[in-house]
């Protein structure tokens, strides 16, 4: 990939596998009395964040409003791990360009990240919750691209999701690549606006590619 300066990585099923979060989370709303009344197993719960992505639509909000949930369960980072390729991959990369996060995620990214041994390898971290825009608002973008100092073209967007990572980045002109882990995999373009430049199976890939 050519004339690429700056790398920007998502968090959620990109570096980090939330397989046990979400397991955990579904297994937990289905024990809820809400859920019980509506009979709905965890899988029940997983299958309709599935199509809830596929849908391009927000992954657990949908689910809330669907069965109208009170007392959603929690999100619980503590369960969150790198994918085994994540530190490797990085410490390559590091070498050869600026790395950097544009994620939708809740306070206290910098020290998640320093808790799980790879902030050090990032120069810009652009997290929603620093500046209350949220993925897939192109404005996000923007920001990382500004911070970088580099043009849109001389960027790369690494993400999981079509609809939050790869459509707002291509519209701003940065390279994208659609890893295709957790429920994004499921996605397809529903249009050019949101094909990816590249897409790869697993972040290891981006070693024959950047």
């Amino acid at each position: 990939m050519r004339d690429v300066k700056c790398v920007f990585f998502d968090i959620g099923y990109t570096l980090v596998d939330e397989d046990d979060v979400w397991t955990f989370r579904c297994r937990e709303q289905a024990e809820t009395q809400e859920a019980r009344r509506l009979a709905l197993s965890p899988s029940q719960i997983y299958g309709e964040i599935v199509r809830a992505s596929i849908a391009y639509r927000p992954q657990y909000r949908t689910v809330i409003r669907k069965f109208g949930f009170s007392n959603p369960a929690p999100y619980r980072h503590s369960l969150e791990k790198l994918y085994p390729d994540t530190i490797p991959v990085l410490q390559s990369l590091s070498a050869k360009y600026r790395l950097g996060i544009i994620a939708n995620q809740t306070e206290g990214l910098c020290n998640r990240l320093q808790s799980w041994g790879i902030f050090r390898y990032f120069s810009l971290v652009v997290s929603s919750w620093d500046y209350h825009i949220m993925k897939p608002d192109a404005r996000l973008f923007q920001i990382a691209v500004d911070l970088s100092g580099c043009r849109p073209s001389e960027t790369a967007m690494v993400g999981d999701r079509l609809d939050n990572d790869i459509f707002p980045a291509k519209a701003l002109g940065m390279k994208t690549i659609w890893v295709k882990q957790g429920f994004g995999k499921f996605q397809t373009p529903k249009s050019a606006a949101y094909s990816p430049g590249i897409e790869i199976g697993r972040l290891s890939e981006l070693l024959h590619i950047l």
